[in-house]
């Protein structure tokens, strides 16, 4: 379908600009999915990530349980989906990265691409560093018994209570004295007057080998954020493996990173549907499950649980970042974006809420275990993962084996989100600087690197809290403010007829007048209300951070406020930038769309063209034949 009338009147684009065009791929420049599938599983793989298995159930677990869920649907519906599909249509319209594609498309909002491309920097600095733990987990994992499993290590604690050594020395002295206490089972007086014990650990005072195996171990963790301590090389290690790897599978595009998807987006299902089975099979998961359904409706009065939600839904659905744009950019350009919203919207969900049962059947275990309240038993914050988990697997016949794959699942998670972090990264270099792509191994090469040694604070000893600090800041109001810009410059800039109009052209879909004012009122008035409101109150509400019990002291949520600015005001300062030096002082000029914005979507139309009137298959149109057609234009 061609454009309307409005751009019938544009020149013809020169041949210079489609002499490629035909060499397999619409946009041999930059490239294209070797299939539609490719980029369905791409974008699923890039949704469904880490944050499904320890962010989702996480906040689930800070929130109350099953309360937030209720607001997590309603901006499922009244943000996530309608900002799915704007950019992926924008994005697949255009064939354009967000730092290229904001200067075309809305040039007032040209800072919007810059904040997308710093929001994903620093969402990709500690995202691979989580990656870096499933490593260190994964190497971890190759031996008889598993590290985290028992208390007799040295970085074990006398509080430190392992279930399975406790089971087995109440069944191997039945009938006789005995205690379990500093990890070990003790069973003559004078051993426990050497231990200057005379019961079992109380309770309260009982911390699991899986968490001790986390804090004391695998971070090896300083008391705050103010004491970094050294580097732990075993993590320095596993992230230089990581970027490694992101780096080996990017080199080439999305023509290889697509065929990896396959396998990486697919697995973590198999498994998760294993570990819910069996973790449904122990005792007390009836209480987490429940504790995970049944909401707490006073939860809802607090603004806190409704931001988390808003926000969660940006980062599950890695909306606002720009990685969709970029994605949907290598599309074909007639691809069904409608289509593959809905898809991946709800299939995202749908495993943030199914690996939430598999994590609250452990924690109701580990509640049972403990004989404590399901909100009491973990206290590790973004490690709520790295804590349920490794633990359930310890209950599993052959637990090395289910160990090793249960951290392949979360490599391979978060492989497929930091794949196309770091591809929108790299693709808004080369659209910037079209001269760089002929080398591109070689930027894929150097992002990596830079991103690797901005990295290493994050294997310190205090690189958990700096790692929990970008979470909240650089990944918290930064994504909601991006997303609130992007429905103004649609709809108040571009403006939403157009946008209708686009998306006709690309897939034929013209929403009837009933559907159109429904959309238009989401996308005019409701979902840029909603995300101001919730802004402004989580600004008035603003609180220290707090993680895992620890404080967050004044100096770094500054720190933390910094970042969030940083991103937050490259917008304004784009809209002067391009007013002051590129229009000139023509501050209307700065809120129309250039002519390059149409060229890709002009290209195609004249492919179409050709292969109508010379009667030809215009999805494999002859080089030859489309110049000499083209020649006579």
């Amino acid at each position: 379908m061609g454009l309307d009338d409005s751009k019938a009147g544009r020149p013809p684009v020169p041949n210079s600009s489609v002499e490629h065009l035909f060499e397999g791929d619409e946009n041999p420049e930059r490239g294209n999915w070797t299939g539609k599938l490719d980029f369905l599983l791409s974008c699923l793989g890039y949704a469904v990530g880490l944050g499904n298995v320890w962010r989702f159930p996480y906040l689930c677990y800070q929130n109350g349980g099953g309360a937030f869920l209720i607001p997590y649907a309603i901006m499922l519906f009244c943000l996530g989906v309608p900002i799915f599909l704007l950019e992926l249509t924008i994005g697949q319209f255009s064939a354009m990265a967000p730092i290229t594609l904001y200067k075309h498309y809305a040039p007032a909002f040209k800072g919007l691409g810059v904040a997308m491309f710093l929001a994903s920097v620093a969402v990709g600095l500690y995202y691979n560093m989580i990656i870096a733990w499933t490593i260190y987990y994964t190497y971890s994992s190759m031996t008889s018994d598993l590290p985290w499993q028992y208390c007799h290590w040295d970085f074990n604690t006398p509080n430190c209570f392992s279930s399975t050594e406790y089971e087995r020395c109440a069944t191997e002295n039945n009938g006789t004295w005995w205690i379990y206490n500093y990890g070990r089972c003790i069973t003559n007086t004078t051993e426990a007057q050497l231990y200057q014990v005379n019961e079992t650990l109380p309770e309260h005072l009982r911390v699991s080998p899986a968490e001790e195996f986390l804090e004391r171990k695998v971070l090896n963790l300083s008391d705050g954020i103010g004491t970094l301590g050294g580097i732990q090389w075993g993590l320095l290690i596993s992230l230089l493996i990581a970027w490694v790897v992101v780096g080996g599978a990017l080199i080439k595009g999305v023509k290889s990173s697509g065929k990896v998807v396959y396998f990486t987006a697919l697995f973590p299902y198999v498994v998760l549907v294993i570990l819910l089975v069996r973790g449904c099979m122990l005792p007390g998961a009836y209480e987490g499950i429940q504790f995970y359904m049944v909401p707490d409706w006073s939860k809802l009065k607090d603004v806190k649980i409704w931001e988390a939600a808003a926000v969660q839904i940006f980062y599950s659905l890695s909306i606002a970042s720009g990685g969709l744009i970029t994605l949907a950019s290598y599309n074909k350009f007639h691809n069904n974006v409608v289509r593959d919203t809905l898809i991946v919207c709800f299939g995202n969900c749908c495993t943030s809420v199914f690996a939430g049962f598999a994590i609250f059947s452990v924690l109701g275990f580990m509640a049972h275990e403990l004989n404590v309240p399901v909100s009491e038993v973990v206290t590790s914050g973004s490690g709520l993962a790295f804590v349920a988990y490794p633990d359930l697997v310890t209950r599993l016949p052959v637990s090395t084996l289910w160990a090793l794959l249960f951290f392949l699942m979360l490599f391979t998670l978060g492989l497929d989100s930091q794949f196309a972090i770091v591809e929108n990264i790299i693709t808004c270099i080369l659209d910037e600087f079209p001269q760089l792509r002929p080398k591109k191994p070689w930027v894929v090469v150097g992002v990596c690197v830079v991103l690797f040694l901005l990295g290493i604070p994050l294997t310190t000893q205090g690189g958990r809290y700096i790692i929990d600090l970008m979470d909240t800041y650089a990944a918290g109001w930064p994504y909601l403010f991006i997303g609130l810009m992007e429905l103004i410059a649609m709809y108040w800039v571009y403006g939403v007829g157009k946008f209708y109009r686009d998306l006709e052209n690309i897939q034929g879909f013209s929403p009837g007048l009933r559907l159109r004012s429904h959309i238009t009122v989401v996308y005019g008035t409701l979902s840029p209300a909603l995300i101001s409101v919730i802004l402004v109150l989580s600004w008035i509400d603003w609180t220290p951070l707090e993680s895992g019990g620890y404080v967050y002291p004044f100096w770094a949520n500054v720190i933390g406020w910094c970042m969030a600015i940083i991103i937050i005001a490259v917008v304004p300062l784009g809209f002067l930038a391009d007013v002051i030096f590129v229009q000139k002082g023509n501050v209307l000029a700065s809120f129309r769309e250039t002519d390059e914005w149409y060229k890709h979507s002009e290209n195609i139309e004249m492919r179409e063209k050709a292969g109508t009137r010379q009667g030809f298959d215009n999805l494999a149109i002859d080089n030859n034949q489309f110049y000499e057609y083209n020649s006579r234009l």
